[in-house]
Formats: C-alpha cells, structure tokens, sequence
C-alpha cells in the first residue's frame, strides 16, 4: 500500500503496531492491523519500499502516528 492509503487505515483507527523488518535491500515499513493482517508500505508499482536506516524507517512510522512499533530483525 502507498503512503496515503497506510495513513486512512490509521486515521481510522484500525491499526495495533507498526513493523520494521530487516531485508537484503534494508528495512521496509509495514503496519499491522487489529486482526493480525499486515499491509507493507510500497511504491506507486507495487514494490516494497526500502529503507537503508533505521532511523529512517522509523521516521516513516513516526510521521503516520504510530506509537508502537516493533523491530524485526532476521539475519
């Protein structure tokens, strides 16, 4: 999903936490709803969006209002 669509599932109220998740790529964005469905951040094309700080990432959930964020690494 694209930004503006991410930002009318939290204005609505149905999301429980933000995801980062570590890739070969970076970290991509994903939010996760009430039920346990998970809705990646991604471009125009339909690709994950990546990342190449934390910080960065982080940022991306912090502007979306998203107060509990987990960190998912994978090595």
């Amino acid at each position: 999903m694209q930004l503006t669509e991410l930002r009318g599932l939290v204005a609505t109220d149905q999301i429980r936490e933000g995801l980062l998740k570590t890739s070969a790529e970076g970290w991509t964005v994903a939010l996760e709803d009430m039920e346990g469905h998970q809705y990646p951040l991604t471009d125009r094309g339909g690709h994950a969006k990546y990342y190449h700080s934390l910080d960065s990432a982080t940022n991306v959930l912090r502007e979306l209002g998203i107060a509990r964020i987990q960190v998912v690494e994978d090595f």
